[in-house]
Parts: C-alpha cells; sequence; structure tokens
C-alpha cells in the first residue's frame, strides 16, 4: 500500500498544471497515431494476432497494477530484427520482433514493458518532445519510427531523408528519466507477480549486442543510456527489497510465440531445411516440428505441415494452442470443416481467446454461414477496429448479405488504415449514398466527409 501511495503521488505530480507546458493529451494521440500510420505504410507491422495477443496479455498483467492511466494502452510489433521497444506519448507500446526472439523468459519481456510503461506514465517522451519548441508533431513521428526501425535500412532512410537525425539526440531519455522508469517498472513489475531479475537479463542481452554499434545503432541503447551502470541499480533493488516470485508464465507460450514470429521474418524454404536439419539430431523436440509445420504451411506444403502438427500435437496433449495452429493450417488449406470442429471446441473453452473467434468466424464466411459470422464479426468489432483485414472481411461479409452501405463503410476503414485516403474517401462517399437515411452511422460518415473538404480547401 505504502509503494501504491508513492507512485499514486508520483503519477499525479507528471499531470499537467495550469503554466505547466507539456504536450496535451490530444496531441499526444496525434503523435501516436501519426507514428502507427507511417509504420502501417512501411508494411513494418506483425499482423498475426496470436504473436499480438501475447505481447498484449504481459502488458495489461502490468497494466493491472499501474494505476490511472491517461489513454487506454494499446500493443504492436514491429518486424524489426534489433533489439527494441519504445513507448509512444498517447499509450502505444511497440515491440521488435528481434526482442521477441533474443529473449528467453516471459520475465525479460514483462521487464522491458514495465520499463516502457514507466516512461509512458511518467510522461517522458512528451516532456522531450515540448522542450523541443520547433519540432512539430510531423517531424516527431518522422524520427521516431526511425527510432523505432532501429539501424536498419529503413529507418536510416527514414531519418535522413526527413533531416531529423539532429532532433534524435534530444529525443533520447536522460539518465534521471531511466532511473524513474526503473524505479516506476520495477514497482509495476514485482506487483504483477513477474520475477524483476529478467529486466536485468534483458539488460545484459543488449550489451552483449553493442557490437552492432560499429554499424546500425539500436535504439535501445540510443534512447536509454547508462544500460551497465541501471544494472546495478537494479540487483540493488532486488537485493533490497526481496520481491517474491508469484507468477509462473508457461515456457511453451514463449516458444510458441518465438517460432510463428520467425517463420513470419524469414525465409520459409531456408527455414524447413534448417528445422530438418535439427530434426535429425533431435526428432523429439516438438518445437522443431512445430517450427517445421509453420514453414511448410507457409509454402503452401499443407498435408505436411497437417502431419507435423498432429505430432506436436501428440508430444504435448495438454498445450491447447497447438490445436489452434492446426485449424488455422485446415482453414489456410480450405479445409474450412475440419478447422470449424477444432475451433468450435477451443472458442467454447476459451471464449477470450479473440483470434479464435475471428478464425472461426471466417470459417462460417467461407462456408457461407453469414449469420454466424456476422454475430462473430459484430462481437470482435471494437477489438479488431485496428486491424485492416479485419475490415476488408467485415465489408466482404456485409457485401455477401447485400448490405452495400456497410460493405462500403468497412472497406473505407481499410484503405484509410492501409494509408490510401484516396480510396478510403471514395467508400466513404458510397457509403453515405447507399446507407438508409435512418441509418445513424450518415451522421458520423456525413461529419468525416465535411472534414475532408475543409482540409482540402486550406490545401
Amino acid at each position: 500500500m505504502r509503494y501504491l501511495i508513492i507512485f499514486t503521488l508520483l503519477f499525479i505530480i507528471s499531470l499537467p498544471r495550469p503554466g505547466f507546458s507539456l504536450m496535451s493529451p490530444e496531441n499526444e494521440a496525434k503523435l501516436g497515431q501519426k507514428v502507427l500510420n507511417m509504420l502501417r505504410k512501411q508494411n513494418s507491422l506483425v499482423e498475426d494476432p496470436e504473436v499480438i495477443n501475447y505481447v498484449a496479455q504481459v502488458g495489461r498483467r502490468i497494466i493491472a497494477h499501474i494505476g490511472p492511466h491517461y489513454f487506454p494502452f494499446r500493443f504492436y510489433v514491429i518486424k524489426d530484427p534489433s533489439l527494441n521497444a519504445f513507448a509512444l506519448p498517447g499509450g502505444y507500446i511497440f515491440v521488435n520482433t528481434g526482442l521477441l526472439e533474443e529473449i528467453d523468459r516471459e520475465d525479460e519481456l514483462a521487464g522491458v514493458i514495465a520499463h516502457e510503461l514507466a516512461h509512458v506514465q511518467a510522461r517522458h517522451l512528451a516532456k522531450r518532445i515540448e522542450k523541443l519548441t520547433r519540432l512539430n508533431l510531423a517531424t516527431a513521428a518522422v524520427t521516431i519510427v526511425g527510432l523505432l526501425l532501429g539501424g536498419g535500412q529503413a529507418g536510416q532512410a527514414i531519418a535522413v531523408t526527413s533531416s531529423a537525425l539532429a532532433t534524435t539526440k534530444a529525443l533520447a531519455y536522460s539518465r534521471a528519466d531511466e532511473e524513474e522508469a526503473d524505479r516506476l517498472g520495477f514497482e509495476y513489475l514485482t506487483a504483477a507477480g513477474y520475477d524483476p531479475k529478467g529486466f536485468i537479463d534483458v539488460f545484459n542481452k543488449i550489451l552483449r549486442h553493442r557490437w552492432l554499434l560499429s554499424e546500425n545503432i539500436p535504439s535501445y541503447l540510443l534512447t536509454h543510456p547508462g544500460t551497465a551502470e541501471r544494472i546495478t541499480y537494479l540487483e540493488s533493488m532486488i537485493d533490497y527489497y526481496k520481491p517474491k516470485v508469484t507468477y509462473k508464465p508457461d515456457p511453451f507460450k514463449l516458444r510458441r510465440i518465438q517460432v510463428r514470429v520467425k517463420v513470419l521474418t524469414h525465409d520459409a524454404g531456408d527455414l524447413v531445411l534448417r528445422y530438418q536439419q535439427e530434426l535429425q539430431k533431435s526428432s523429439d523436440d516438438p518445437m522443431l516440428h512445430y517450427g517445421l509445420a509453420l514453414s511448410l504451411a507457409k509454402l503452401r506444403r499443407f498435408k505436411e505441415a497437417i502431419n507435423e502438427l498432429t505430432k506436436v500435437i501428440q508430444m504435448l496433449p495438454e498445450e491447447d494452442d497447438f490445436k489452434l495452429d492446426l485449424a488455422e493450417v485446415y482453414f489456410q488449406a480450405g479445409q474450412y470443416n475440419e478447422a470449424m470442429a477444432i475451433l468450435e471446441k477451443y472458442v467454447k473453452r476459451y471464449p477470450y481467446r479473440k483470434g479464435a473467434k475471428f478464425l472461426l468466424a471466417r470459417c462460417y464466411q467461407e462456408t457461407k454461414d453469414y449469420q454466424k459470422a456476422l454475430t462473430i464479426f459484430k462481437e470482435l468489432e471494437k477489438d479488431f477496429n485496428e486491424y485492416p483485414e479485419f475490415h476488408y472481411y467485415f465489408g466482404q461479409l456485409y457485401s455477401a448479405l447485400s448490405k452495400s452501405g456497410l460493405a462500403h463503410y468497412e472497406f473505407s476503414w481499410y484503405f484509410r488504415l492501409k494509408g490510401d485516403k484516396k480510396v478510403a474517401l471514395y467508400h466513404l462517399r458510397q457509403a453515405y449514398k447507399k446507407l438508409p437515411p435512418e441509418n445513424p452511422l450518415r451522421s458520423e460518415i456525413a461529419t468525416k466527409l465535411a472534414a475532408s473538404s475543409n482540409k482540402s480547401n486550406k490545401k
């Protein structure tokens, strides 16, 4: 309770006060949205619901212990090999695939997320951007995308073409920022029951990767200074407080996600050869069979993939998530009835697994059971609102149901999220024309069309 009071007071102190110059919550939200839109245009975001849901689950477990906050936190995964994670004003949390592949335990990921959430709660980046009075939101967004994409070609190109390199150092957190984030993050992490030694292990991994500085600067090193000293600081906190570890994550959940990330971001043909070679040495390793199965599925060798996944399920009968993977491969192979047989049981047992529900809705859609599909789509609408593919298939569903106005509305969302404003605007106009007059969406669309017209007139 003592720590809860202390950290609640810290949060209240960080709130903007009259005469205190700080980014408004509205501008924080706009900045986060700009960065998100740019990353989508770069095709840099992982769209796999299972990967995103895993990161979000870890985040939500920690968020339950951080107290009041400005924004609903949202989690994203970036396709980039560097060891990086970043929190933006507005509650946007980004984790790189490189970090997910490198960690050995969920406690390590939890440590990074807790630290990033602490930066948001203390509003460190918002304060730094506010100090750069000439840095508008667009320039800040470009600079941050360069940081988020690490030292890769995309990140370098964005930073150089925008002339944003000069602001990169100014956006880096100070040692005082890091000390506060370490302190707050430690509190969040231990309150959630995680082992805080996991964050130290991540820091050690980052230090071992310092060789990358010869060519590319990993963002986490650039924006989080004093790493070696902070390891000592965290070790002293653990020694002093001796926190109890009350949560033991299932190691197979992390390993499953890491294999999914690897298959998403690497050449499937190379992976098939690699997994086959490894299986010659360790034929009883279920995760090697799992990696081979997903790689084969990516190459559309579905029969072989199903065979490998069946082996995994036989080896790990208590790990139901692999059954979900089997359903996914059946769906990709066009074997919708087989996929539904698995998914209906899975969703009944795990009703909170929204990715599984979406896949089940897609099965219903493909088998023309449109009403069942519609029920699930409507249920998931709020949770999947920011996923372009959801709106694409929702639009197709409405089209099949002869609801053209709603179909155009969903397609407008799809193209807007994909960054094609011109096509999105076309579908928005069509939605307005085709929706019945009594539909409440018409007034919302009219407002959007008017705002778009005003922007065009100003130009």
